[in-house]
């Protein structure tokens, strides 16, 4: 086979169309929660005797009974989970869910059996309030409750649904069909075998169901039998490892796609991953994250249970606590109370990860429990008294994606369809073609002649897009070599040859950190997290001084520096020592502490990691210069890169050049903006922020961002300490239980779409194409309930109002503005962005799955359009090979298997990676824009924008303004002591 493989403009997507009477002899039942009244008036009545006057909410431990009822019944596919909300009553409905087929029955525990659970459950809950507060108050609510819990509703029975009905209409049943057709998938495949074939070699896969992941964070996948593969490193060492395939279905619609009932036609997603399992015991952990455990049940927990292969989804908590790791959610005790036979200590299953799975399929296991522990890149485990990773890299090369999924599309055959390819668009600018605004810092700074014209593409670069502001860079350092490095990765920013100085609107210092204090962690005195608010008062203390320490650093060593009178944007790249050490708490981490000073003090800021050379095994170790290794110095360029670049919202070259090579009119293209939305979200865990922000690109490069309760655009480059400040006022009013200003950084539905409103209609001075996700702004409703986002970016709604603004349900505006209304003229189109798991797997050089044909990832950024939904053009977007996989582009690995070997190259010990897809959908578009070809230059905007000048790596996945807007965000949630 040839060396070279050119891939062809075709990319086959991995999502199937489903056949409805293919569902016609499966079973879907669901149980509803019938006690949501009876807890909620437990929590609101709990709250008031025990914490009268405080802010404290009482909620109900759902995960903790769903847990347990997932521990002894490995035949529901889901507990009781979240449904649907209730208008009138303004509660949360919860429902169970189990599937069958005729191979693997429909198997339910019955009301009564789980009617027993729930009361003990229940009576588990109520303990850790007893005896506390006002006792006879306490003690009376928690009895009110146990006796209302003990009452069986008479009509409470499972509810058999017809999946056909949910394949008609996947709205039906509040979309009930998201879960239950994944999960029936999964059940049609569960035990079947699949024969794959590498070369000579055949592989055999059986698949198994798994509770606890699918289409959304339950349902059920699939994964394979464990594979243990070994292989000869490129030092010579012999490695081995386990992994599972994972194949998880997903549900997704498509804007405008209708079967003949007028509802939206589903598609079914393909989602090939590997999953990895230890066999060596687990030394480190991710601080903060749990560990992921899939358990299978041989013999029944509850005698009077049916039991099956399944295997189920469990965690072991990992939060710093000194003591052992545990079960989450008291896991244990609750199953002790159920009398259900007890789970293996967690601690075993970490050290002994070997004996307690069957990682080798072995026929003589009998009726134990199996325990899988599932790898997350950062583990390290004991191998030969040293610490090291899992042997088995990430991913699949397309040929083994792709043979795979034509092997499961054969026992599916009557009930899934796969899709046609998708359309190529025009190629995308190449060679001396691409706009200088589609060009890396990679390309700039390639060796060739001329490198003065390059020199001054540079300085321009920086010069337009601080808008005429000198600029002041900070490198302040402790240690030597960190100086070394930063600064000659300063120089070639800017392309400096040995003797030359900064551009002249270039000013350079350095300071040397002199005080040891400044660089230490947060001191605990002792506290843990399980000393609760102990612990964080003492952090909150510790993050103050810290603060206030680095300020008076500024104050007495760089601020004097500054020239006030030119008004630089300043800059600080700061040496911070290592943000990861065992036995430091990530709440230790001073980062949030350092940069809250720099805003406060005006300076934005680059964190780096101290830097470390190599060391030499020569005794004349004085006489040499300091070397420092690839990894180091491409670390330290990103980070110097982001700073100089990223930071001013910098491209090479204009924008309105980008736009004309997307075919969009010149007079039009030297004068477009381009907006996009960035909304982003946390959990309380997480600092509880749902905060979104617009960022404006111009045509001349200039970037601008406009602030939910701001009236005017600033720029992009003042815009990080206006967020910052935002940001540290927010933690210092949580820090004194006030809600004043906690909005800002937790915004409501209708706080976001009030947002989106003003900016569409009162902030458009230029002819503006307007970006947004759909995740997250579509919702109804947000998690507090009072206000919806903007449902127009559903897909059950976009076809029907794509020439309409629909703003009826927003205080302020009320109303459906037309495409004719003046405020608008000036809105070309919005265009709404998904990415990640809404968007399908795909490969390469296949006009079908069965076929036999080589398969390369793309060499350049690659756009595909596709009909299936004729009245709105869906655009597809697919970056390059990232510069980091460019091996796996070498022969013979594209080729390669897992499991398969040739010349000298092992498939476990390739890391594939690929391109994610990005649909691009316009709505609301201008009449001039309407034409076919007028559309797809207006998806080419976001498409061509994927691209930035400190990301050499490969493509962006979002859009370049909102990227900026995205990176804006989580550079300052350290501020809130948000590890990222």
């Amino acid at each position: 086979m040839t060396s070279k493989i050119t891939p062809a403009n075709i990319l086959l997507p991995a999502r199937m169309n489903l056949v409805t009477d293919a569902f016609a002899n499966l079973d879907i039942a669901v149980l509803s929660f019938p006690f949501v009244q009876v807890v909620a008036d437990f929590c609101h009545d709990i709250k008031q005797v025990l914490y009268r006057g405080n802010n404290r909410e009482v909620r109900w431990p759902y995960r903790q009974l769903n847990n347990a009822l997932l521990a002894c019944a490995s035949t529901l596919t889901y507990g009781f989970e979240f449904h649907s909300f209730d208008e009138e009553s303004q509660l949360s409905l919860y429902q169970a869910l189990a599937v069958g087929t005729p191979e693997n029955p429909l198997k339910t525990p019955t009301p009564q059996q789980i009617h027993a659970l729930v009361r003990i459950w229940a009576q588990e809950w109520t303990k850790q309030y007893r005896d506390k507060g006002k006792t006879d108050e306490v003690n009376s609510v928690c009895d009110r409750f146990l006796e209302r819990i003990a009452v069986m509703p008479p009509d409470w029975k499972w509810q058999r649904i017809k999946p056909e009905t949910l394949v008609r209409d996947i709205n039906a049943e509040k979309g009930l069909g998201f879960q239950a057709i994944p999960s029936l998938l999964a059940t049609m495949l569960h035990g079947k075998k699949c024969i794959i074939r590498s070369g000579k070699t055949e592989q055999e896969i059986q698949w198994r169901k798994v509770q606890g992941g699918g289409s959304s964070k339950v349902g059920l996948y699939l994964v394979s039998k464990p594979f243990k593969a070994n292989y000869t490193d490129k030092n010579g060492k012999e490695r081995e490892g386990y992994f599972a395939y994972r194949l998880d279905f997903n549900v997704e619609t498509q804007a405008g796609r209708l079967n003949n009932n007028g509802n939206l036609e589903p598609w079914i997603f393909l989602h090939l991953s590997c999953q990895r399992y230890p066999h060596e015991p687990l030394l480190d952990g991710n601080y903060g994250r749990d560990f992921s455990v899939l358990m299978g049940m041989n013999k029944a927990r509850l005698s009077d249970y049916e039991v099956d292969s399944t295997l189920v989804r469990l965690v072991i908590e990992n939060n710093g606590k000194e003591t052992e790791n545990l079960w989450r959610l008291q896991l244990p005790e609750l199953l002790a109370s159920f009398k259900a036979r007890a789970l293996e200590q967690p601690e075993n299953i970490l050290n002994n990860p070997a004996t307690l799975g069957n990682l080798n399929n072995s026929t003589n296991w009998g009726d134990r429990d199996e325990y899988y522990l599932i790898h997350v890149e950062g583990y390290r485990y004991e191998h030969e008294k040293r610490r090291r990773g899992h042997s088995i890299k990430t991913g699949f090369s397309f040929l083994e994606r792709g043979d795979i999924i034509a092997r499961v599309l054969e026992p599916l055959n009557g009930v899934l369809i796969p899709d046609n390819p998708m359309q190529s668009d025009i190629p995308t600018p190449s060679r001396q073609k691409v706009p200088l605004a589609m060009r890396d810092y990679e390309f700039i700074s390639r060796p060739r002649k001329g490198r003065e014209f390059y020199q001054r593409i540079v300085a321009d670069t920086i010069c337009r897009a601080l808008q005429g502001q000198p600029m002041h860079i900070f490198l302040i350092y402790r240690k030597q070599d960190t100086y070394e490095v930063v600064y000659q990765k300063l120089r070639d920013v800017f392309l400096l040859n040995e003797n030359e100085d900064f551009p002249a609107h270039i000013t350079f210092s350095k300071i040397l950190i002199d005080n040891a204090k400044l660089l230490e962690k947060f001191n605990t005195n002792g506290f843990r997290p399980k000393d609760g608010s102990k612990f964080d008062e003492q952090i909150r203390e510790q993050h103050q001084k810290k603060r206030e320490l680095w300020r008076s650093f500024f104050k007495q060593l760089a601020i004097p520096l500054i020239n006030f009178e030119t008004n630089p944007h300043c800059l600080a790249i700061i040496e911070i020592g290592r943000i990861k050490t065992k036995g430091v708490l990530p709440q230790q981490n001073i980062k949030g502490a350092i940069r809250e000073a720099c805003v406060r003090e005006g300076i934005n800021s680059q964190m780096i990691q101290t830097v470390t050379a190599k060391s030499n095994d020569t005794e004349d170790d004085e006489d040499k210069s300091p070397s420092y290794s690839k990894p180091v110095k491409g670390r330290v360029m990103n980070a110097v890169l982001d700073g100089t670049l990223r930071q001013i919202g910098a491209l090479y070259g204009l924008p309105s050049q980008v736009y004309g090579s997307a075919k969009i009119p010149k007079e039009i293209a030297q004068d477009l903006d381009v907006i996009a939305f960035y909304r982003h979200k946390t959990t309380q865990y997480q600092g509880d922020v749902h905060y979104a922000l617009a960022v404006r690109l111009r045509a001349t490069g200039a970037v601008d961002v406009l602030l939910p309760d701001a009236n005017d655009w600033i720029p992009y480059t003042q815009a990080g300490i206006a967020v910052g400040k935002i940001f540290a006022e927010a933690r210092r009013d949580r820090q004194e239980n006030k809600k004043r200003l906690q909005s800002k950084i937790k915004l409501n539905g209708t706080q976001l779409v009030q947002f989106v409103a003003r900016v569409l209609t009162k902030h458009l001075d230029r002819p503006t194409i307007v970006l947004i996700e759909a995740e997250g702004w579509r919702n109804g409703r947000g998690e507090d309930n009072d206000g919806k986002i903007w449902p127009q970016l559903q897909n059950e709604n976009l076809l029907a109002k794509h020439n309409v603004l629909d703003f009826c349900h927003v205080p302020g505006n009320s109303c459906e503005y037309k495409r004719d209304n003046k405020q608008l003229q000036n809105l070309l189109a919005v265009i709404r962005i998904r990415t990640g798991k809404e968007t399908p797997q795909y490969i390469t050089n296949r006009e079908a799955w069965n076929e036999d044909c080589p398969a390369r990832d793309f060499q350049h950024l690659s756009g595909f359009y596709d009909k299936s939904a004729p009245e709105l053009l869906h655009y597809f977007s697919v970056g390059r090979l990232p510069k980091t996989q460019k091996a796996q582009d070498e022969m013979p690995i594209p080729e390669l298997y897992k499991l398969g070997f040739q010349e000298d190259k092992y498939g476990a010990n390739i890391p594939f990676k690929h391109q994610q897809m990005v649909e691009i959908v316009p709505f609301f578009v201008h009449p001039d824009f309407q034409t076919e070809e007028a559309l797809k230059a207006l998806c080419r905007v976001p498409y061509y924008l994927r691209c930035s000048p400190a990301w050499s790596m490969g493509n962006i996945i979002l859009p370049y303004p909102m990227h900026l807007g995205q990176e804006l965000i989580e550079d300052h949630l350290c501020i809130l002591g948000v590890n990222l």
